[in-house]
């Protein structure tokens, strides 16, 4: 494979969708060696994904049908990696991906399945080149979601709780402690879009030369 994997995961409010956007239209005007770029995200809507998304109705609070969603997560991160990424990393694509393993890492693990179980299912899964961690205040982030008219909010309403938000961001902050042997950068994503920005072409300058 030729193409680059970067991934943009983190809390929820911590704008990284925003910063995927902004991500996209620097590397595709900074050369034209990067014209070919795919955005994606998870859950995906391929069948997994779909049943992700019924579980999410079905979750009476964030501990509810954990075993379930963990296994359609890794599920549905197999075949998103066997259907979309790789076959884009083939073409000689930059592939920005909107939640990754890190993610299950960090909010199954906080739903109650072992770190242990989290880690092992993903070990063998396609490492990014680089994976931005966007790291945002819980309080903030509560803020931020509760004030966006967000399509996705009703779907894990469960996994915006501020206590489970709290306990997320101890995962997510030592992502590089647990995993050194991969790329993993955190981003402070308290400040304003700019700014943030302003970290995330710092770590893309670096990465893509």
């Amino acid at each position: 494979m030729t193409g680059t994997f970067i991934v943009f995961d983190g809390l929820p409010g911590s704008g990284k969708g925003t910063q995927i956007k902004k991500s996209f239209e620097y590397i595709f005007d900074k050369s034209k060696k990067y014209d070919n770029i795919l955005v994606t995200d998870e859950p995906t809507n391929g069948p997994y994904g779909l049943k992700l998304r019924e579980l999410f109705k079905q979750q009476k609070d964030a501990n509810d049908l954990k075993d379930e969603i963990f296994e359609a997560f890794v599920d549905d991160r197999k075949w998103h990696i066997e259907n979309t990424i790789v076959p884009a990393l083939k073409k000689d694509f930059v592939v920005l991906c909107d939640r990754y393993k890190y993610s299950s890492i960090a909010y199954q693990t906080v739903q109650g399945v072992s770190f242990e179980k989290c880690f092992s299912a993903h070990k063998d899964f396609l490492a990014p080149d680089l994976a931005l961690i966007f790291d945002v205040d819980p309080e903030e982030s509560n803020k931020r979601i509760y004030s966006a008219d967000d399509e996705k909010r009703q779907q894990s309403d469960n996994f915006r709780e501020l206590e489970f938000v709290k306990n997320l961001r101890k995962y997510f902050l030592d992502l590089p402690n647990l995993l050194p042997n991969e790329v993993i950068k955190i981003i402070d994503a308290n400040k304003g879009i700019e700014d943030v920005f302003l970290q995330v072409k710092e770590q893309l300058d670096h990465f893509l030369h």
